[in-house]
């Protein structure tokens, strides 16, 4: 047998691995540099076992996080030969939750307790609360009538959202669950994100009162002032928030948004650094839909970024799924084959699906909750739930895509509920599953980054804080090395007077371009956007008709606005991601430029997101009037009788036959493929065109801001510095005040080692 203890910290980023007692590596399977998170090398961790080691037994010992432990036992029990592994270790793992309450304690007492100020002023409170956050944002996107309003109706238990099958969602809702709250309350924003409305008790009629405003083409005050988004707070009943506070975005689908805005927002999430999760909404009884395409396109290439989680972010929520009747060969497992075969032309292999009866959900839920139902929901919908227990082809959960743990959870859950049948029904519905797969997500992703995060906001600025007392403390009893400090001090005045470094990063600063990468990069993806719109174009050919062309253009008009809302997101998270990365290098090298000098100044910058102009458009009237041309053609037929008697047959003189007669008239055709070469082609160049100088201009701008703050801060900062230069020179001038000064030294330092050993600690697992 050989005997395998790992660990795996995702805190750090180390493996440890050791095979009979002997420390041993696999560089090949979790990375050599950077090592990769331990979802994306499960599997491959046991065929390198095998491969290596040749043995027909493993007992494997695990040390790190219960997320990681799952994931080596999810691959386990994939593996094709699992009978040879047996695999340990749940009591030498830990909760990253758990960790992160802990760090949470700690902070509390830095507050209460820390000698510096800098670690207890608004600005470092601020950046630990938005490192640990809780808040965590799911995206529900859909096209039209899949049933998204629904669904989110049934995670909050009551009616909330409008559910229509037409595009009259003008606002993005963002509801903020908070546990215990026994009704809504609401922010109406503006474009701007001035609060314009509020509610205290937000309802169904007053949801629909936003969507109207927001709506209305007739609205005669500042544009700026239009409802946008409106930020919602209650309980979201079927997800437990006590250690991540969960955000739903109510996201309009590219087919029913009513603003540019909108559209570009939904393909926007998709890229996002943050990564939120997505459920993507698709009605089971109109599978393969053309408005779907565009944006699972988008959904593809987002998933293919980036191993695992990348996978698991995105959950595809088959509702309506109790539509089918076994009984007439309509089986759900042949529907969700077809699903996954749909979404496989789409390059999606994988996913992870989950069907869903949500209006069967929301209903219950509701009944649960005693919220008002409808007559048709209490007539009709409601005694249906008893078939969810008695049909066992309506137990939805057993087809989600579950892990192992979530299964267990679930099986749990039903037990409990087995006397009540309105909950047990609520399960088989699957909306269950849903907020199961949800919160195992939040715990293997969320929450550890969050502790990263957390302690990073810490770490670095004790660490600048134990530099500078650890040079105290060498003073403590050494004339010399007062001496020696006198003389460094009298050494920095005089770097200050000169300030080389300085100018030379002012220098650099000012030479800040990033013209030259932004094109290439641009060039790359504008080429992806017109080659994927190629296949489109090249449908556009004929001598047709006027409704014919019409109706060609039209559905390229909407698979290029797709397309386009999509250029648009990537190059807009282009320009913020670019703008940020050169802002973060000279940040960080001015950093370092005061730590040389003095120790830590804290010095942070914010860079506005770059917002690009409209979408071109194509006004399919004015063209196709252009391209007209009249052609004399048979448009159809019609029956006449005619004659058919013969002069030299009497007896058939009198008779009549019935014959097909083409009938001919002047119609109007145009010529598809001149509009293409002529006008779809140069306008969609000139989109590329104009969105790449859009691109241009505002990078140009905000280098010109970057350098302006620049200029500004260091004046400040060196005006900090030289307060600092100047008490600290008196202090090691004057005996009484130095050894003042090195006894609270030797205090701070002692809490400077005490608060690092427990940060240590936390993230040593």
């Amino acid at each position: 047998m050989t005997k395998v203890n790992l660990s795996y910290n995702p805190f750090l980023s180390e493996v440890a691995l050791e095979v009979n007692g002997a420390k041993a590596n696999m560089p090949q399977v979790w990375g050599e540099k950077k090592i990769d998170e331990l979802g994306n090398w499960a599997s491959d961790f046991y065929d390198e076992l095998e491969r290596k080691y040749n043995d027909s037994e493993y007992e494997i010992n695990f040390k790190g996080i219960m997320r990681d432990y799952e994931f080596l036992e999810d691959a386990l029990k994939a593996h094709k030969n699992s009978s040879s592994f047996s695999l340990t270790g749940t009591e030498n793992c830990v909760y990253a939750k758990d960790q992160l309450e802990k760090l949470k304690i700690i902070f509390a007492e830095i507050q209460a307790t820390s000698p510096y100020e800098q670690l207890k002023n608004d600005e470092i409170k601020n950046h630990f609360l938005m490192a640990t956050s809780n808040d965590f944002e799911i995206a529900v996107v859909a096209t039209m009538s899949s049933g998204k309003s629904t669904l989110i109706n049934a995670m909050l238990g009551r009616e909330l959202l409008p559910a229509r099958n037409e595009a009259t969602t003008a606002t993005i809702a963002k509801i903020y669950d908070e546990d215990g709250m026994t009704n809504f309350t609401a922010e109406v924003r503006s474009v701007g994100g001035k609060i314009i409305q509020t509610f205290d008790n937000f309802t169904l009629a007053d949801m629909d009162a936003v969507n109207t405003a927001g709506n209305s083409d007739k609205y005669d005050g500042d544009p700026n002032d239009k409802p946008s988004t409106v930020e919602i707070h209650g309980d979201i009943v079927g997800i437990d928030s006590s250690n991540m506070r969960l955000v739903l975005s109510d996201t309009p689908g590219p087919n029913n948004s009513r603003t540019q805005e909108h559209k570009e927002h939904t393909y926007s999430l998709l890229l996002k650094e943050y990564k939120p999760m997505i459920l993507y909404v698709l009605n089971a009884t109109q599978i393969a839909t053309n408005d779907d395409n565009a944006l699972l396109k988008s959904v593809a290439e987002a998933m293919k970024a980036g191993g695992r989680q990348s996978n698991e972010r995105f959950m595809f929520i088959l509702n309506k799924a109790d539509a089918f009747d076994p009984g007439k060969g309509e089986e759900l497992e042949n529907v969700i084959k077809t699903v996954k075969e749909y979404l496989a032309k789409h390059d999606i292999f994988e996913p992870r699906i989950f069907p869903v009866s949500a209006i069967m959900a929301k209903v219950i839920r509701q009944y649960i909750n005693k919220d008002t139902l409808t007559e048709t929901e209490e007539d009709e919908i409601l005694p249906k739930h008893t078939s969810f227990i008695k049909r066992e082809y309506k137990h939805f959960e057993k087809y989600a895509s579950l892990s192992n743990y979530c299964k267990n959870l679930q099986d749990e859950m039903l037990e409990k509920a087995k006397d009540n049948p309105y909950k047990k029904a609520l399960i088989h519905t699957g909306i269950v599953s849903i907020e199961l797969a949800i919160a195992e997500y939040i715990s293997k992703y969320a929450l550890p980054k969050k502790v990263n995060e957390g302690v990073a906001s810490f770490k670095e600025k004790l660490d600048n804080l134990g530099v500078e007392a650890d040079e105290i403390d060498k003073l403590k009893g050494n004339q010399k090395a007062i001496e020696e400090r006198i003389k460094n001090i009298e050494i920095i005045q005089k770097e200050l007077a000169n300030s080389d470094k300085a100018k030379k990063i002012k220098t650099q600063v000012e030479e800040i371009s990033l013209q030259d990468r932004l094109r290439d990069e641009l060039a790359v993806i504008s080429s992806k956007f017109v080659g994927d719109l190629i296949n489109e174009l090249d449908k556009l050919i004929g001598n047709v008709t006027v409704e014919e062309a019409n109706a060609k253009i039209e559905e390229f008009k909407k698979v290029l606005n797709d397309s386009s809302c999509e250029l648009k997101a990537q190059i807009s998270n282009l320009l913020e991601t670019g703008i940020k990365k050169q802002a973060d290098k000279y940040v960080e090298e001015y950093r370092k430029y005061v730590e040389s000098l003095v120790g830590n100044v804290n010095f942070e910058m914010n860079v506005a997101t770059a917002i690009l102009g409209d979408l071109s458009d194509i006004s399919t009237s004015d063209i196709i009037s252009d391209y007209k041309t009249e052609s004399f053609e048979r448009v159809g037929s019609h029956i006449e009788e005619v004659s058919d008697s013969t002069w030299w047959n009497p007896f058939s003189w009198g008779d009549t036959k019935l014959i097909m007669v083409d009938d001919h008239d002047y119609v109007d055709r145009v010529n598809l493929e001149a509009i293409k070469e002529a006008e779809i082609s140069p306008m969609i160049e000139k989109f590329v065109d104009n969105n790449r100088k859009a691109v241009l201009e505002e990078a140009l701008e905000q280098e010109n801001k970057l350098k302006e703050f620049f200029l500004e801060e260091f004046d400040k900062l060196e005006r900090k510095i030289k307060e600092k230069i100047k008490e600290q020179e008196e202090i090691v001038r004057d005996k009484e005040k130095l050894e003042a000064k090195l006894a609270e030294n030797e205090k701070n330092l002692a809490w400077i080692r005490d608060i690092k050993t427990k940060l240590d600690n936390l993230l040593s697992i």
